[in-house]
């Protein structure tokens, strides 16, 4: 009784295998997404990228890295790992081209009934990036990697992905809500009562079980709430997940910039006037239209171009250099 009657409709006509409520994690993603469709007007655009030149940078420079003075092991193997796995050079190349157009390095208070809406342009840079999990998707955070050599934000990456993947997400997402609700509380803006009543209902029927196998994970093994929240952008990393070179992602809330890439691809391309195979990857971007027009972001997409035309510029990079 009650239920949508084009459920009820189908439940009555439809061999059902199995009843499988919904996790908080899953409730949480549908809440925030069916919120960006309804109220985000997303405009989409899709590039790629023959990435042959950081292919061959990688080959070849490989092979010329030496320890340096003082150096452990696990640091030099690191560093040559760097010049096989390009999830590092991208999301650092990013941050790089994000920090000479910091006007889609914003998030959006839109409020046209008070003011119009409001566009905080952020000082940091700071990336969330998607991690497969048992669970979903987790995005931890990395911060200002432009300010980091890419050997650290290796490390970084490294250390919140595998913490990701220890972490009972469920639990994660309510100490998520529960930070959400104290500022909330704080700015007596209570219009998102509705995500407070999705962790009342968590909390009080059909509570899972922690997971066993995180049970004795210790706390600092674990994915913190403040490595989670405070992105200014995300970039889902599609292609080490899914082979595929399209897809559009949906913005999360109140960030105004979404990215991915896919796999990793040979494709027959024209260069000098000969047919020869060269190495792509595709690049899209979801914006959100209210707080900017797509032109505005043009110039990140011609920025990262050229770090990947000119690897060194992102793989040497040291604090003090030249942004």
């Amino acid at each position: 009784m009650f239920q949508d009657y084009k459920i009820a409709y189908i439940r009555e006509h439809v061999k059902i295998k199995e009843v499988k409520p919904l996790n908080f994690l899953r409730q949480s993603v549908a809440y925030a997404l069916s919120q960006s469709a309804r109220n985000i007007p997303h405009a989409a655009m899709i590039t790629h990228f023959d990435i042959t030149p950081l292919i061959e940078y990688a080959k070849t420079s490989e092979p010329k890295l030496k320890p340096e003075e003082g150096e452990t092991p696990e640091h030099f193997r690191l560093r040559r790992a760097l010049r096989r796995n390009y999830s590092t050079f991208f999301l650092k190349a990013i941050a790089h081209s994000l920090y000479y157009v910091p006007g889609v390095n914003a998030f959006l208070d839109y409020r046209r009934w008070r003011n119009g809406g409001t566009l905080y342009i952020s000082e940091d840079i700071n990336i969330s990036y998607t991690v497969n999990t048992k669970f979903g998707v987790i995005k931890p955070v990395v911060r200002n990697a432009h300010l980091k050599d890419i050997v650290t934000v290796a490390s970084e990456m490294k250390d919140l992905t595998r913490r990701a993947r220890r972490t009972d997400a469920n639990e994660l997402y309510r100490r998520i809500a529960f930070a959400y609700f104290k500022t909330m509380v704080k700015q007596l803006n209570f219009k998102e009562l509705s995500v407070m009543w999705i962790v009342l209902r968590a909390l009080l029927w059909n509570r899972p079980k922690p997971d066993p196998e995180f049970q004795d994970v210790p706390e600092e093994q674990r994915l913190q709430v403040s490595e989670f929240l405070g992105a200014t952008c995300t970039l889902a990393n599609n292609g080490m997940m899914v082979s595929g070179n399209q897809t559009v992602t949906v913005i999360i809330p109140p960030e105004i910039l979404m990215m991915g890439l896919s796999d990793l691809r040979l494709e027959p391309r024209v260069v000098n006037g000969q047919i020869v195979p060269r190495h792509v990857i595709t690049f899209f971007v979801t914006m959100d239209h209210r707080a900017f027009d797509a032109g505005e972001g043009f110039p990140g997409i011609n920025y990262l171009k050229s770090y990947i035309e000119n690897p060194a510029k992102i793989y040497e990079w040291k604090p003090g250099d030249e942004i």
